[in-house]
């Protein structure tokens, strides 16, 4: 990772992990805060619900009490129709119609009663209800509710909804829920019937339709069985979420549970009468709660959003400031390890980076003026080294020459001395001509030719020479005396001596960037060991006034390796009785001027 993005990933981190944290937590405080503050205004309401519900019960079913108890004429119709055994069919008309008045008189203030029933032990029936509207008389077994009543012992008994049996079709538009009792005669507890408030669902309705869905969510009415009194706002929930949460464990005191079903999660709130043991319950979807937080959710999303934009914009201008100094510098320094020395920065500051700009002009400026001043101490070197060798070659070179010009002078008629001596002549002037390292290789094998000439003369048909030389190459540079002491080697260590006619091959091939010159023979050859020593001793350089066997090939190798490096040289191949072939590698020179670049570069 670059150190422009380690920057701009700080920044980034710097401001992001703060503003989310704060974020996150303001938004759960304020979701908890809303969360709270609905839970506390809904108890609110299903409390103030519930002591409403209480207070009607409780009016009305104190009035409805009084009824039997203080009424004569009521009293004496429940006595003579006392008798379980009694047919339903026995009260008169008279009697239906002062019952109907006496009851009717205590209920005509409620509307949400639908009817007041007086029954008595043997099922005769009389209702605050049009007699065309119920039945004369019930069958206890039909009514499900009458072993609540019998089981209340003469306290009120409310029973959840249902469609009682003794209302004709007409009248059944309900459902109702109730409230019922035994009545008993004060002093000797007998039964002498039962009374039965049916109440229309507005009872409850009346008290609970102001309040919406937000206030109070969904809303049920339920004794302490679970029982289905009243429902509100329920539409969104089906019959199988309703027996779920009616199955969650509802509690029977007041109080605020945690209510999760499949799919669905709910906050239940109870509210439980003391007067009724109804329980007023709130069902509210943990996920309406949060409706009221999702303005702010996406306010605070927005504002998350809109200031990490702006941190990455920032970071990314700020890094740049810092790391375009640092960039330059490294680019620089790109250069400067390409051999382009002569760098500078632009100073913008004067901070630390500043410094470190200025102290890298420095650098440069000195690392150039020392380069030059070793290069130009290397080629004094290399100037010197190449002199001394070359006045190293030329007296060897000349005494082999002469030695074989007074061997052929004393073997055969002296006129062949003229034709040595002319071959002599062009060797010399190739040789101590006009002072250049560098000369064709077209002159070079010319050079050769007239050296091999010569020992021809001295050995005859024993000596040929066959030169493989592509014509292409013959303009090319190569380093004057390159392949003289080669054939030379070759005549004297390899063909001189031998048996049979000797041969040498001179040859030239190049390799893209690279010129390999060979000079192979036929003659004695050498072993691997030999060779081994040979290519050893060649390559390390050593004192003067060591053994002369192989000066030559080694001070022709350390001129090529300080001419153009370590990767040139001399490379010896060989077997014995096949020969030896030693192969020289040079750079391709297609100008002289291309050696003194290839110096510059250190080669």
């Amino acid at each position: 990772m670059t150190l422009r993005k380690k920057i701009v990933l700080m920044f980034i981190l710097l401001i992001a992990i703060p503003l989310i944290a704060q974020g996150i937590i303001t938004y759960i405080d304020f979701s908890s805060s809303v969360e709270r503050k609905t839970v506390d205004y809904t108890v609110q309401i299903l409390s103030q619900i519930n002591r409403s519900m209480d207070q009607t019960l409780k009016e009305q079913m104190q009035n409805l009490s009084l009824l039997p108890l203080y009424n004569t004429e009521v009293r004496n119709i429940l006595d003579k129709y006392s008798d379980p055994q009694l047919s339903p069919a026995a009260p008169t008309l008279e009697e239906r119609s002062q019952m109907f008045h006496a009851i009717a008189g205590t209920t005509s203030y409620y509307s949400e009663i639908r009817g007041v029933q007086i029954i008595c032990n043997n099922g005769s029936l009389f209702s605050s209800m049009d007699p065309y509207l119920v039945r004369p008389s019930i069958r206890w077994d039909h009514e499900p509710w009458y072993d609540k009543v019998q089981q209340g012992n003469g306290e009120w008994v409310l029973i959840p909804q249902h469609r009682p049996d003794y209302l004709l079709e007409d009248s059944k538009s309900g459902p109702y829920i109730a409230a019922a009792r035994l009545i008993r005669e004060p002093g000797s507890k007998q039964v002498k019937g039962l009374v039965k408030i049916d109440f229309r669902l507005d009872v409850f309705q009346n008290i609970s339709e102001n309040y919406r869905f937000a206030q109070i969510g969904n809303l049920m009415v339920l004794n302490e069985n679970n029982e289905l009194f009243y429902e509100q706002n329920n539409e969104h929930l089906n019959d199988q979420t309703k027996s779920l949460l009616l199955q969650s464990g509802l509690p029977n005191e007041n109080g605020i549970v945690s209510s999760r079903i499949p799919g669905a999660s709910f906050l239940t709130i109870v509210d439980r009468s003391s007067f009724s043991g109804l329980k007023v319950i709130s069902f509210i979807p943990v996920s309406s709660l949060h409706q009221e937080t999702e303005q702010f959710r996406r306010f605070t999303l927005l504002t998350l959003i809109v200031c990490l934009a702006a941190a990455c914009g920032a970071a990314i201008w700020f890094s740049y400031k810092l790391s375009r100094p640092l960039i330059e510098m490294k680019e620089k320094m790109h250069l400067v390890e390409k051999g382009k020395l002569k760098q500078q920065m632009t100073i913008h500051s004067q901070d630390e980076i500043g410094q470190l700009s200025s102290g890298f002009n420095r650098m440069s400026e000195e690392i150039d003026r020392l380069v030059n001043e070793v290069y130009v101490v290397r080629l004094k070197e290399k100037e010197a080294q190449l002199s001394v060798l070359l006045t190293q070659m030329n007296p060897h070179f000349l005494y082999n020459t002469l030695e074989s010009i007074n061997m052929m002078a004393i073997r055969r008629e002296a006129f062949e001395i003229s034709d040595m001596v002319s071959s002599l002549g062009q060797l010399l002037r190739h040789s101590i001509g006009t002072y250049s390292r560098l000369v064709l290789l077209e002159d070079e094998i010319a050079s050769i030719a007239s050296y091999v000439s010569i020992q021809q003369l001295r050995y005859g048909d024993h000596l040929n020479a066959v030169f493989q030389v592509d014509e292409a190459l013959l303009p090319l540079y190569v380093p004057k005396l390159l392949l003289q002491p080669l054939v030379e080697n070759a005549i004297y260590h390899g063909i001189d001596g031998i048996d049979r006619p000797g041969t040498i091959w001179i040859s030239a091939a190049r390799f893209e960037d690279e010129l390999l010159l060979t000079v192979t023979d036929n003659g004695k050859g050498l072993t691997e060991d030999e060779i081994e020593a040979l290519q050893q001793k060649i390559s390390t350089p050593g004192p003067e006034e060591e053994s002369t066997n192989g000066l030559a090939l080694r001070n022709m190798n350390q001129r090529l390796v300080l001419m153009f490096g370590e990767q040139y040289g001399l490379l010896i191949d060989g077997s014995p009785g096949q020969g030896v072939s030693i192969t020289v590698s040079i750079p391709v020179i297609e100008r002289s001027e291309d050696y003194v670049q290839s110096a510059a570069s250190g080669g």
